[in-house]
């Protein structure tokens, strides 16, 4: 994020690439042109990077801003460090994962990945949509296999990605990037899965657009 010059009022905060290609793709498909995405890093960056957020020149524009991450092994434990690191910076504060928030200046949210309350990540999400996938089921086979023939302490480390890349590579052609996938319409945006994210997503733009105009009545 060191260096990134915010440009627009409404700002969705990821942990990385291909989150960033992943929401492109997702905001391009719901219509969505005017939230800016910024990547923040990993879990272990927000903390540093989210104060320095707030102290960019620009900020002082911002309407709405979301927090977009991973609940790897524990959502609860992910969604209360993205709290806790709202109070020690005097923000508003989402009452659950999913849930957005609006004060006198600013609408703010939190999206937990893959569903809010579930384990997981992105990966996770994006296999879901295609889930009738026939190169799934090879996929499955593949970690089966994989549990059957390795050390649990030669498994790979992070499933999901293991499954995704092995997803990705019985494509037609293959594209080593879950974001950049998305953006070649390899998952399906129109799946139930994403319901969920589309409706925050939506929410975001609307509050933040009422916000808007219940300012601008203000002013006469």
């Amino acid at each position: 994020m060191t260096g990134m010059r915010i440009e627009k009022e409404k700002l969705l905060l990821v942990e990385g690439k291909d989150e960033i290609h992943f929401f492109e793709a997702l905001l391009t498909h719901l219509h969505i042109k005017d939230i800016q995405l910024i990547e923040v890093g990993g879990k272990d960056k927000f903390k540093d990077e989210f104060p320095a957020l707030l102290l960019s020149p620009n900020f002082s524009i911002v309407k709405s801003y979301a927090i977009v991450r991973d609940a790897d092994d524990n959502p609860y434990n992910t969604f209360q460090s993205i709290t806790d690191m709202l109070k020690r910076y005097d923000q508003p504060i989402p009452t659950a994962p999913g849930k957005i928030i609006s004060s006198s200046s600013m609408t703010i949210g939190i999206y937990i990945m893959p569903g809010n309350s579930e384990e997981g990540m992105l990966e996770d999400l994006c296999l879901k949509t295609v889930s009738n996938h026939p190169v799934l089921a090879c996929v499955d086979d593949y970690i089966i296999c994989l549990q059957n023939k390795l050390e649990h302490d030669n498994f790979p480390r992070n499933p999901a990605k293991a499954k995704m890349y092995a997803f990705l590579a019985g494509m037609n052609k293959f594209i080593p990037s879950l974001g950049l996938a998305a953006k070649k319409g390899y998952f399906n945006f129109d799946s139930e899965i994403l319901n969920d994210i589309k409706v925050f997503l939506q929410e975001l733009f609307f509050l933040t657009r009422k916000h808007e105009k219940h300012e601008h009545h203000g002013n006469f």
